[in-house]
């Protein structure tokens, strides 16, 4: 019998995105590849799912061309739950951005990051005051439920956090966040909310967000994000939930310039 010693290996990283604490934020697995054609799809989702991490990050460094902006490397990048490939993950590129940026503290170190991804979607990330990590994201924006739709919906969150919490708000995401749902709740302590996770199964959108007011001085808003579905059965903290409850927030409340938000899960992160 022949055994292949060849060793297989890919640098890789875990990271922490959204926080200071080594047990907070959201954490994500960071592969570099030699290009995102590498490996087949189905090695990418059995790594992805071998490292049980809320998201694994496939990065590949791309030639840059002379048009490209001074300082600004350019990565090809793909996100991978457990389960399944998602099109855009903010921590994801977050924490391989921090990959990037932090592992070369040197005169070489870009400072911005450019991902690309196979949707031809793209994303700037760079480094900012204080060691922070700054994402651009697009806006999301959401509308209203009604009818049989919005009693679907509430249904399932009735039986999800209990018939006494009230909705005050229940809407989807729209245009590129078509598969996120947005629920606001009249709760101070939504942290402490017992959620089914095995209810919202029965969402027929793949995100659940919920939202709800801050009690802590300085803080606008706290969230909660559910994606049973997609093998994340509660986010430890998300980017593109804060792109879509953001604007939300900020347009129903009538906020402007920069604000505080929190993600409540039992790891939690902060974001500006």
């Amino acid at each position: 019998m022949t055994i292949d010693a060849r060793p297989q290996t890919l640098p890789f990283s875990i990271e922490n995105a959204f926080t200071d604490r080594l047990d907070g934020g959201n954490p994500a697995a960071v592969v570099r590849v030699p290009s995102l054609t590498a490996l087949p799809d189905a090695t990418l989702q059995s790594i992805a799912t071998n490292f049980n991490q809320p998201m694994t990050v496939f990065i590949a460094p791309r030639e840059t061309s002379a048009d490209d902006i001074s300082g600004t490397a350019t990565f090809g990048i793909r996100w991978f739950s457990p389960e399944i490939e998602v099109p855009l993950c903010g921590h994801g590129a977050v924490a391989a951005a921090a990959s990037v940026l932090h592992g070369a503290e040197d005169a070489r170190s870009p400072s911005a990051i450019r991902f690309e991804a196979p949707t031809g979607k793209f994303l700037i990330a760079r480094r900012v005051e204080g060691g922070r990590i700054e994402i651009d994201l697009d806006a999301g924006h959401s509308e209203a439920l009604v009818g049989a739709e919005d009693a679907q919906l509430r249904g399932v969150f009735a039986r999800a956090l209990g018939e006494h919490v009230r909705v005050t708000y229940i809407g989807r995401g729209l245009g590129h966040m078509d598969q996120y749902a947005l629920v606001e709740v009249d709760t101070h302590d939504l942290k402490s909310l017992k959620v089914d996770i095995d209810a919202l199964r029965d969402s027929p959108f793949m995100v659940n967000v919920v939202v709800a007011p801050s009690s802590v001085p300085g803080v606008a808003f706290e969230s909660r994000m559910f994606a049973p579905r997609a093998g994340i059965p509660e986010d430890p903290v998300c980017g593109t939930a804060h792109a879509l409850s953001t604007p939300y927030w900020m347009a129903t409340k009538e906020l402007s310039g920069v604000i505080n938000a929190r993600q409540v899960s039992t790891r939690g992160g902060e974001l500006k």
